[in-house]
């Protein structure tokens, strides 16, 4: 890291209340300095975080957060908020396996209240945490940090309304940045922006007031005027929405301005109740080539820090999000009904390219994972084809929708795309896709599929939308894959048919069930094996539900062991399945299940994670070894003295 004298000589955000208007610029500039260095070698969260100095820096002057409560939403906007609280030192280490989160996480600092990586939660938890203090009679302020972006979750609203109704000691501090991580989308946005194109609503507001004055007195007159001055005031106060729901309201205010951002807090730190602050910064604010162009910059990696040119990468192929969305782009091309929906990741989900070729076909409809189920059941009803894709950490955000919206509607065919199965690397515990198979597979008329290279998840696509045109369709069909690059080891593809697996090598004793990316990892293990490979049946499962019973009930017979392979969580995934199915039909084969282990697995590289649960290639080939009796567990012994 490059020295940076004030922001490594930080003892503790009690430092920043010592420090004149011109340190606080040059610690502004090093703190954006030490996230361009970190991120551009390691990758992370970047244009957000630039955005949010000045604003954390006053945050911290005028609260003191060894007793006041400070929330972030999301985390996406914590790293300078980490710096000034212990973590410059380490911040090189920002995601990386053994190092600091990328996100606010109590087990770094006490000054982190909660591990957060999912929207929208922040006023929630704010609100319990306001309301708690309020019975125990402890005097503490309690903040909420959230951006225009996670506000449009309903689950934001909910807690703006418990606040409202509690009369909370709560504030919100609104960033308003005019940014998701894709283009903004909805109505809160379009009201925001009003707010933002200037000041003419305080101005306009006090010469209503100075006329109403000016009325003669009277009972009628007093009453029309009561009524007027309350039109009145919804017409041209800015933040009337949330002084409604029942706070008050104070802004906007440039948030990149460190003095004013800092007044308007600390005029506001001595009221009671509800407080809604609007502060509007730019995201990628302070370097601007982040703040052309934040959708580039918002997770990136190797970038020059002056310039902000990118340093030349080797060719990469296709990713299973591009595979996904060139596939229902040249099905749309054939079927004028079908329609994509995602939920705030048109980019993260490869939609971003389906668009351009039908811009009216696609739906953003923001950080409302409920609401896009239930948006495609009507869409449905409707008579159109529509597509929904979720990263599988969002779509759990849906759970009930899912229930209520698809599967007990028994026969919509809904298709949803499941992008970032599995484990997904630096973003760590709250962003694992580890869970999908065992918290939708107990639903009936829910097929779950995951294809083992590229052309199957095209034909799985192609499958699926085919199926939901027959008679006896299912519920919905969900069709996971992993972030990665997507590959072609295997020479064309098998039709694909409901709860077919696929036998790719046969042999006996062993048979290995693999499902979705984990059929590739395991042929190769195998074939490291040499000739004990040979012996050993690969099964490429296909479909978790329906399962292939038939063929393992026929492979049962001249196997004596099932090895699963999964890159999922082990209580209640694709093993657990299989486990099931031995039971269910009584066979009399051994089950060993190879997955992710009952546990919160922290931010490292995918690969790192990937070999840590012994589910690379060198560990499946050691487990194939141990199944095969060629390799026992080593007893380690002390050593004499």
């Amino acid at each position: 890291m490059t020295p940076q004298p004030l922001l490594d000589g930080l003892l503790s955000p009690a430092d920043l209340r010592r420090m004149t208007p011109e340190q606080l610029a040059l610690l502004a500039e090093e703190i954006r300095f030490r996230i361009k260095e970190t991120v551009s070698a390691h990758g992370g969260h970047l244009a957000s975080n630039l955005g949010v100095v000045e604003l954390t820096l006053a945050l911290h002057r005028v609260f003191d957060f060894t007793s006041d409560r400070l929330l972030w939403d999301v985390g996406h906007q914590a790293y300078p908020h980490k710096l000034v609280t212990g973590r410059a030192q380490a911040f090189h280490t920002n995601r990386q396996q053994g190092g600091i989160s990328g996100f606010p996480d109590p087990k770094e600092s006490p000054f982190d209240l909660a591990k957060v990586g999912h929207s929208s939660t922040s006023i929630s938890t704010a609100v319990g945490f306001a309301e708690g203090y309020r019975r125990q009679g402890q005097n503490r302020k309690t903040i909420a940090v959230i951006g225009d972006g996670a506000l449009t979750g309903g689950m934001a609203f909910e807690g703006l309304i418990n606040a409202g109704e509690l009369g909370s000691d709560l504030i919100v501090v609104l960033n308003d940045n005019g940014n998701f991580i894709d283009a903004p989308v909805g109505g809160l946005h379009k009201h925001l922006d009003r707010i933002r194109t200037g000041s003419w609503y305080q101005h306009l507001r006090e010469r209503v007031l100075r006329a109403l004055s000016k009325l003669p007195k009277g009972e009628h007159i007093e009453r029309y005027a009561a009524q007027f001055e309350a039109a009145a005031h919804k017409a041209v106060v800015p933040g009337f929405i949330f002084e409604d729901l029942g706070f008050a309201y104070y802004g906007p205010v440039d948030g990149h301005n460190q003095a004013e951002t800092e007044d308007l807090l600390r005029r506001v730190s001595a009221l009671k109740g509800p407080i809604l602050v609007h502060v509007m910064t730019r995201k990628g604010g302070g370097w601007e080539p982040a703040a052309k162009d934040p959708l580039l910059f918002h997770g990136p990696k190797g970038f020059n820090i002056d310039s902000g040119e990118f340093h030349p990468k080797s060719p990469s192929g296709r990713t299973w999000s591009q595979v996904f969305a060139d596939t229902l782009g040249d099905i749309a091309a054939t079927d004028d009904k079908v329609v994509a929906i995602t939920a705030a990741m048109p980019s993260g989900t490869g939609l971003r390219g389906f668009a351009k070729r039908f811009p009216d076909r696609m739906y953003d409809v923001g950080i409302c994972e409920q609401h896009s189920f239930a948006f495609v059941q009507g869409l449905i009803g409707s008579g159109l084809r529509p597509v929904l894709a979720h990263y599988s950490t969002f779509a759990q955000r849906g759970y009930d929708q899912l229930f209520q919206e698809v599967v007990v509607q028994r026969d919509l065919g809904m298709v949803v795309t499941l992008d970032r199965g599995g484990l997904v690397g630096e973003d760590g515990e709250t962003h694992q896709g580890l869970y999908d198979i065992a918290w939708s597979r107990c639903f009936p008329g829910i097929v779950h599929l995951s294809p083992k290279d590229a052309p199957e998840l095209e034909a799985m696509i192609r499958w699926a939308h085919a199926e939901r045109l027959l008679p006896g369709r299912a519920a919905g069909y969900l069709i996971r894959y992993p972030k990665d690059e997507a590959y072609a080891p295997w020479a064309g593809c098998a039709p694909v048919e409901l709860g077919r697996a696929e036998v790719l090598q046969r042999g006996k004793g062993l048979m290995v069930w693999a499902y979705g990316q984990m059929v590739k990892t395991c042929a190769e293990a195998i074939a490291d094996l040499g000739e004990h490979g040979r012996g050993i049946t690969l099964v490429n499962a296909r479909f978790a539900k329906p399962l292939d019973s038939a063929l393992l009930r026929e492979l049962a017979a001249d196997h004596d062991t099932v090895l699963t392979a999964e890159d999922h969580a082990l209580p209640g995934g694709f093993g657990s399945v299989v486990a099931e199915a031995v039971a269910d039909h009584d066979l009399a084969l051994r089950v060993v299940r190879a997955g992710v282990k009952d546990e919160l697995v922290p931010h490292a590289s995918r690969a790192q994670q990937l070999a840590a649960q012994g589910l690379d290639r060198a560990g499946m080939a050691r487990r194939l070894r141990r199944q095969l009796g060629l390799e026992t567990a080593r007893i380690a012994f002390p050593t004499a003295v």
